[in-house]
Formats: C-alpha cells, sequence, structure tokens
C-alpha cells in the first residue's frame, strides 16, 4: 500500500515532464517544405514554424482558401517578429497571386513603418545627421500628411441612436423655447416707457429761460441811467 503511493506521484512527474519536453521541442519542417518556401529558411519562433507546417502538410495542400489564409498569417507573424522584409517579399508573393486581403495592406504598411522607422534612428544615433532637405524630408513630410487625413474615425459606440421618440422630443423642446422667447419679447415691449415725447418736453422747457435771459444781456442804446438818480438830474447842472 505504501509503495503504490509512493510510486503514483513519482509516475505523474515523469508523465508531466514528458509531456512538458514535447510541446517544448522544437517544430522541424522537412527540407521539401524549406524549399518551396525558402523565407522559412534559418527561422526559429515556433508559432511561425507550425504555421508553415500546417501550409506543407498534404492534407492541406488541396486546400487553396486555407493555404493562402495561413501565409496571410505568416506574413503577419513576420512583421510581428521584426521581420519587416520578410513581410513584405511575402506580401508581394501574394499579390503577385492576385490574392488582396485587407490584412495584407496592413501587414505591409506596418512593415514600411518598422523600415522607415528604423532607419531614421540609425540616422540620428550611429550617424548623427538630420534628413535631407531635398529628398528624404519631402517624403516623410508627405507619409505624415497621409496620415494626419487618414485618422481613425470617431468612437460613436457611445452617441445616442436617432429614433422617431428623439426627433419628436427635439421638436417638442424647439416649440417649447420658441414660446418662451416669444412671452419674454411681448413682456419687454409692455415695460418699454416713450421716452421720445419726454425729451421734446424737456427740450422746450429749457429752450424758454434760454431766450430770456439774452434778452436781458442785450445792451441798450444811448446813456444808462443810474439806478436812484432822478430823471431831471441832467437839467439841474445846466
Amino acid at each position: 500500500m505504501n509503495k503504490n503511493i509512493f510510486f503514483i506521484p513519482l509516475i505523474v512527474m515523469i508523465s508531466v515532464s514528458q509531456l512538458t519536453f514535447a510541446n517544448e521541442k522544437p517544430v522541424e519542417l522537412k527540407k521539401g517544405c524549406m524549399k518551396d518556401y525558402p523565407l522559412v529558411t534559418g527561422e526559429t519562433d515556433r508559432d511561425l514554424l507550425n504555421i508553415y507546417s500546417q501550409i506543407c502538410n498534404k492534407k492541406n495542400k488541396k486546400n487553396i482558401a486555407l493555404q493562402n489564409e495561413l501565409l496571410i498569417q505568416a506574413a503577419q507573424k513576420y512583421q510581428q517578429l521584426g521581420k519587416n522584409l520578410k513581410a513584405l517579399q511575402l506580401v508581394e508573393n501574394l499579390h503577385q497571386q492576385n490574392i488582396q486581403r485587407a490584412a495584407l495592406t496592413d501587414v505591409a504598411f506596418l512593415a514600411g513603418v518598422g523600415i522607415a522607422e528604423s532607419s531614421l534612428q540609425y540616422m540620428r544615433s550611429n550617424e548623427v545627421r538630420y534628413l535631407n532637405a531635398q529628398t528624404t524630408y519631402p517624403a516623410a513630410k508627405k507619409l505624415s500628411e497621409h496620415i494626419q487625413i487618414s485618422l481613425p474615425e470617431p468612437d460613436t459606440s457611445d452617441a445616442q441612436a436617432i429614433t422617431d421618440a428623439s426627433i419628436k422630443q427635439k421638436k417638442f423642446s424647439k416649440n417649447t423655447f420658441n414660446k418662451s422667447a416669444s412671452l419674454n419679447r411681448s413682456a419687454y415691449k409692455a415695460t418699454q416707457v416713450n421716452y421720445p415725447k419726454n425729451n421734446n418736453i424737456q427740450a422746450k422747457t429749457a429752450k424758454a429761460p434760454a431766450r430770456n435771459t439774452i434778452a436781458q444781456a442785450k445792451p441798450q442804446n444811448g446813456n444808462t441811467t443810474a439806478s436812484g438818480s432822478s430823471p431831471f438830474a441832467s437839467f439841474n447842472k445846466n
């Protein structure tokens, strides 16, 4: 009984170790497969090799649609691994076979950007120089302008859907606002005072004393008589 308890965990550990070793065992492609697909030569990524293993499987040889999808996956994997030149080569091979997919366009764009970025970093870090005003800078500027007009569409997932109820609600709100504005304008007109007439009355009232003042200030012709003197003073002098 005790011996069985000792051997059972040992057997389990050996089995798990064998499974782990089997999973970590590198995928080996046949020479014929690498001859048909020379791009995979020298690659060690397990996922990439598994893709090519399925491509070279005899059961999948006649399934053209599956073959194309697997090759697209291989191009994507090359780009993810930073093997941008191989990714572009595979995309070009698929295009020559008249295989057009949005996924291939994305791979070509990402691979091209990766190559450009790597070259720019090398230019700045190793060669310690800037973009050339006549050659490289105009190309980079043109790419930047194209990227600006190709920005992702805004996220409208949270936007309220347009329904009959929302349209009616919008019309009701607009009508309510118009009625309120009309009432406010009427109330404002009712409180206004006819200021122009009052201004005319005040103007006329102010003009009258002005004329009297002018009349009093006008000088008299001839000699003036002193206040409190007799009108016969001149005869008395004679």
